[in-house]
C-alpha cells in the first residue's frame, strides 16, 4: 500500500499561521523554526501528513504566484524549506503543498514580458483572453482575463502546450530540490483532463508514491479522482453537512452524503476535514461545542482521509492581546502547552489520530451503515472479520441502542481506551468514552449512550 493509504492530514496554512504580512515583502523572514515545531505538534496529533500553503512566492496572502521557483521571503528561503521537509521526514511526515496552477500574480515573469513587449510577447497564449483591443484599470494597453474578480491575479490559458511544459518542469523541480511528497491543486475544475493526466505520469516517474488532489466542485469527483489523474479530492458535501447536521438534529443527511460518495466513486478515499483556511473554524459554526467530539469522531471514522486543520484541535482560539497586526488565525504553540493532558478536544484528536494507525480497519475496511435515526448514528469499517463500530448520540439525552452488527461477535475492545499509548497518558476528566457501557447480544451492540456522546467499539468475529 502507498503512503497516502493510511495518512492522517495536518493542514497548515502558513502565512496565516505564522502572522505574516498580507503583502509580500522583500527582506528574508524566518518562519521555518516555528513550523518545526508545529510539524512536532502534528506527529504528538497522530498525522503523518502536513498539508502546507502557501509557500511559493506570491504578492497577496499566497494567492498570484509571482516565482513557482521560491519560497516565498516572509517564510524564508529555498534552502530553510529544503531543511524543513527533511526534519519532517525525518519524524515519518509526508509534506503536501499548494499548487496554483491556474491563475499568477502581475508580477509573474511571463506577464511583466507581456506588458512591456505587447503582441510581439511570445507568452501572450500563456494568458486567457488577451484583447489588444482595449485597455485595463492599470493602464496596460490590453485586457486579460481576472481570476476570481481580482484584476491582480492574472488567468492562466491552461490549454497552452508550452505553459503545460512549464508547469510539468515546475513539479520536477519541486520534487527534485525540495523532495516533497505530494500536491493540492487549487480549482481543479479550470483545469485540462490531458494536462492533469500527463501531470500524473510526470511525477510518480520522479517519484513513485506521489500524491495528487484537487479542489473540486461537489459531485464531481466521478470525472477527476481515479487511477489516471487525481488521488483524492476534498469531500466539500460532508464538510457542509457535519455542521448542518448536528445544528438540526439531521443524522439522515449525512448517511445519505455518505452511501452518495460510494456509489459516485467506490473505492476512492476523499478528502475529510471539518474546516479549512476557506471556510469558518468548526467552533464559530456549531450550536453545540459539545458536538465537536462527534465530529471528530466522524471525521477520523467514514471512509476517506481524515485531515485536521491547524489550531481546530484546541478548545479555544487563540488571540493575541498585544498586537493587532498579528493576523487572525496566527497561532502560537507555547499557548497550548498543556492541552495533550487538559483539554478535551486536544486530547480526543490524539486518541484518533492514534486509533487510525492502530486499528488499520480505519484506514482499509469497507464502510458500512448500521442505524441512523434523526440524532443516533452507527456505522462499522469493516475488514474481514474484524470491524471498528462509530456510535453517536447528538440528543441531549442518554440513548438505549441496539446496533446490528456485520457478523457475530466473540471480542470487543473499546478503541479510545486501547489508544491510550503515548507518554503524556490519558487526559483528566475525560468522560466521554469512559461513560459508556455495551455488550453483544444476538449479533447485537447493545449500549447506553450518554447525551451528546460518542464511541469506537472495535469487533472480532
Amino acid at each position: 500500500m502507498a503512503w497516502y493509504d493510511s495518512a492522517v492530514f495536518y493542514h497548515i496554512h502558513s502565512l496565516s499561521l505564522c502572522g505574516c504580512e498580507h503583502e509580500s515583502i522583500e527582506s528574508d523572514g524566518y518562519q521555518f523554526h516555528k513550523l518545526t515545531k508545529w510539524a512536532e505538534h502534528a506527529k504528538k496529533m497522530g498525522c503523518n501528513a502536513i498539508y502546507i500553503g502557501p509557500v511559493f512566492k506570491a504578492e497577496m496572502q499566497g494567492h498570484g504566484i509571482t516565482d513557482y521557483y521560491r519560497i516565498d521571503k516572509r517564510l524564508g528561503k529555498n534552502e530553510d524549506f529544503k531543511q524543513w521537509v527533511a526534519k519532517c521526514h525525518e519524524l515519518g511526515i509526508k509534506v503536501v503543498v499548494d499548487a496554483v496552477f491556474n491563475h499568477v500574480g502581475r508580477s509573474f515573469f511571463a506577464f511583466q514580458h507581456l506588458r512591456n513587449n505587447g503582441k510581439k510577447s511570445a507568452y501572450r497564449e500563456w494568458f486567457s483572453n488577451v484583447n489588444f483591443s482595449g485597455d485595463n484599470e492599470y493602464g496596460d494597453g490590453f485586457q486579460y482575463e481576472k481570476w476570481g474578480g481580482y484584476m491582480r491575479l492574472v488567468k492562466l490559458n491552461i490549454l497552452s502546450p508550452w505553459l503545460h511544459d512549464y508547469h510539468f518542469d515546475t513539479v520536477r523541480y519541486w520534487i527534485h530540490e525540495f523532495d516533497i511528497d505530494g500536491i493540492r491543486i487549487n480549482a481543479i475544475d479550470e483545469m485540462d483532463y490531458d494536462f492533469i493526466k500527463e501531470l500524473r505520469k510526470t511525477a510518480v516517474s520522479m517519484k513513485p508514491g506521489f500524491w495528487m488532489a484537487g479542489e473540486l466542485p461537489d459531485r464531481e469527483y466521478g470525472r477527476w479522482v481515479n487511477d489516471k489523474m487525481l488521488h483524492s479530492a476534498p469531500n466539500n458535501e460532508l464538510q457542509s453537512a457535519f455542521i448542518s447536521a448536528h445544528n438540526n438534529g439531521n443524522y439522515p443527511l449525512i448517511a445519505h452524503l455518505l452511501r452518495g460518495v460510494e456509489e459516485l466513486c467506490p473505492y476512492t478515499k476523499l478528502y475529510i476535514f471539518a474546516d479549512n483556511h476557506d471556510v469558518s473554524h468548526i467552533y464559530e459554526k456549531l450550536n453545540h461545542m459539545e458536538h465537536r467530539k462527534l465530529i471528530a469522531l466522524l471525521m477520523y471514522t467514514v471512509y476517506g482521509t481524515p485531515s485536521l486543520y491547524c489550531g481546530s484541535e484546541f478548545s479555544r482560539q487563540y488571540q493575541d492581546k498585544d498586537s493587532e497586526e498579528v493576523q487572525k488565525n496566527s497561532l502560537e504553540l507555547w499557548n497550548y502547552k498543556n492541552a495533550y493532558t487538559q483539554d478535551e478536544i486536544t486530547y480526543l484528536h490524539c486518541l484518533l489520530g492514534r486509533a487510525r494507525h492502530q486499528f488499520p480497519e480505519l484506514s482499509f475496511g469497507s464502510y458500512q451503515q448500521l442505524l441512523v435515526t434523526q440524532k443516533q448514528f452507527a456505522f462499522g469499517r469493516v475488514l474481514r472479520k474484524t470491524a471498528v463500530i462509530t456510535i453517536l448520540n447528538m440528543d441531549d439525552e442518554p440513548a438505549h441502542l441496539e446496533i446490528p452488527l456485520p457478523f457475530p461477535v466473540k471480542k470487543t475492545l473499546d478503541v479510545l481506551e486501547a489508544s491510550i499509548s503515548w507518554d503524556q497518558g490519558p487526559g483528566k476528566g475525560l468522560e466521554f468514552h469512559e461513560s459508556t457501557e455495551f455488550k453483544t447480544a444476538k449479533e447485537k451492540l447493545v449500549m447506553n449512550l450518554p447525551g451528546n456522546g460518542g464511541a469506537l467499539i472495535w469487533v472480532m468475529a
